[in-house]
C-alpha cells in the first residue's frame, strides 16, 4: 500500500516508487486521477530520456516510453476515460 508521501514522490520521480508503469495501473492505493497524473509524469520523463538518448546524452538508462504509453491506454480503457481524465460517454 502506498502512502500520501509515496504519491508525492511518484509525482516527482515515478520510477523510484514503481518498478513498471503497469504497477501504477494495478495499484489499489491511488485514485484513477492520481494514477493518470503519475503516468503522465512518467511519460514526460521517458520522453525526455528518449530525446537525450537520441542525442547520445544518457548514461544508458532505459526509457520506458512505450511501456508508459501502454499503461496509460490500459488505464483509460479500464476506467473509460480519456487521457485528460474525462469520462467517455
Amino acid at each position: 500500500m502506498f502512502t500520501a508521501k509515496d504519491y508525492e514522490k511518484a509525482l516527482l520521480t515515478p520510477a523510484q516508487i514503481f518498478e513498471l508503469p503497469m504497477e501504477v495501473v494495478n495499484t489499489d492505493s491511488l485514485t484513477t486521477n492520481q494514477k493518470l497524473k503519475v503516468l503522465k509524469r512518467w511519460e514526460a520523463d521517458a520522453h525526455d530520456l528518449q530525446v537525450a538518448s537520441d542525442e547520445s546524452m544518457t548514461g544508458g538508462e532505459l526509457s520506458r516510453f512505450d511501456d508508459v504509453r501502454k499503461a496509460i491506454h490500459a488505464l483509460c480503457d479500464r476506467e473509460d476515460i480519456d487521457e485528460n481524465g474525462s469520462d467517455l460517454q
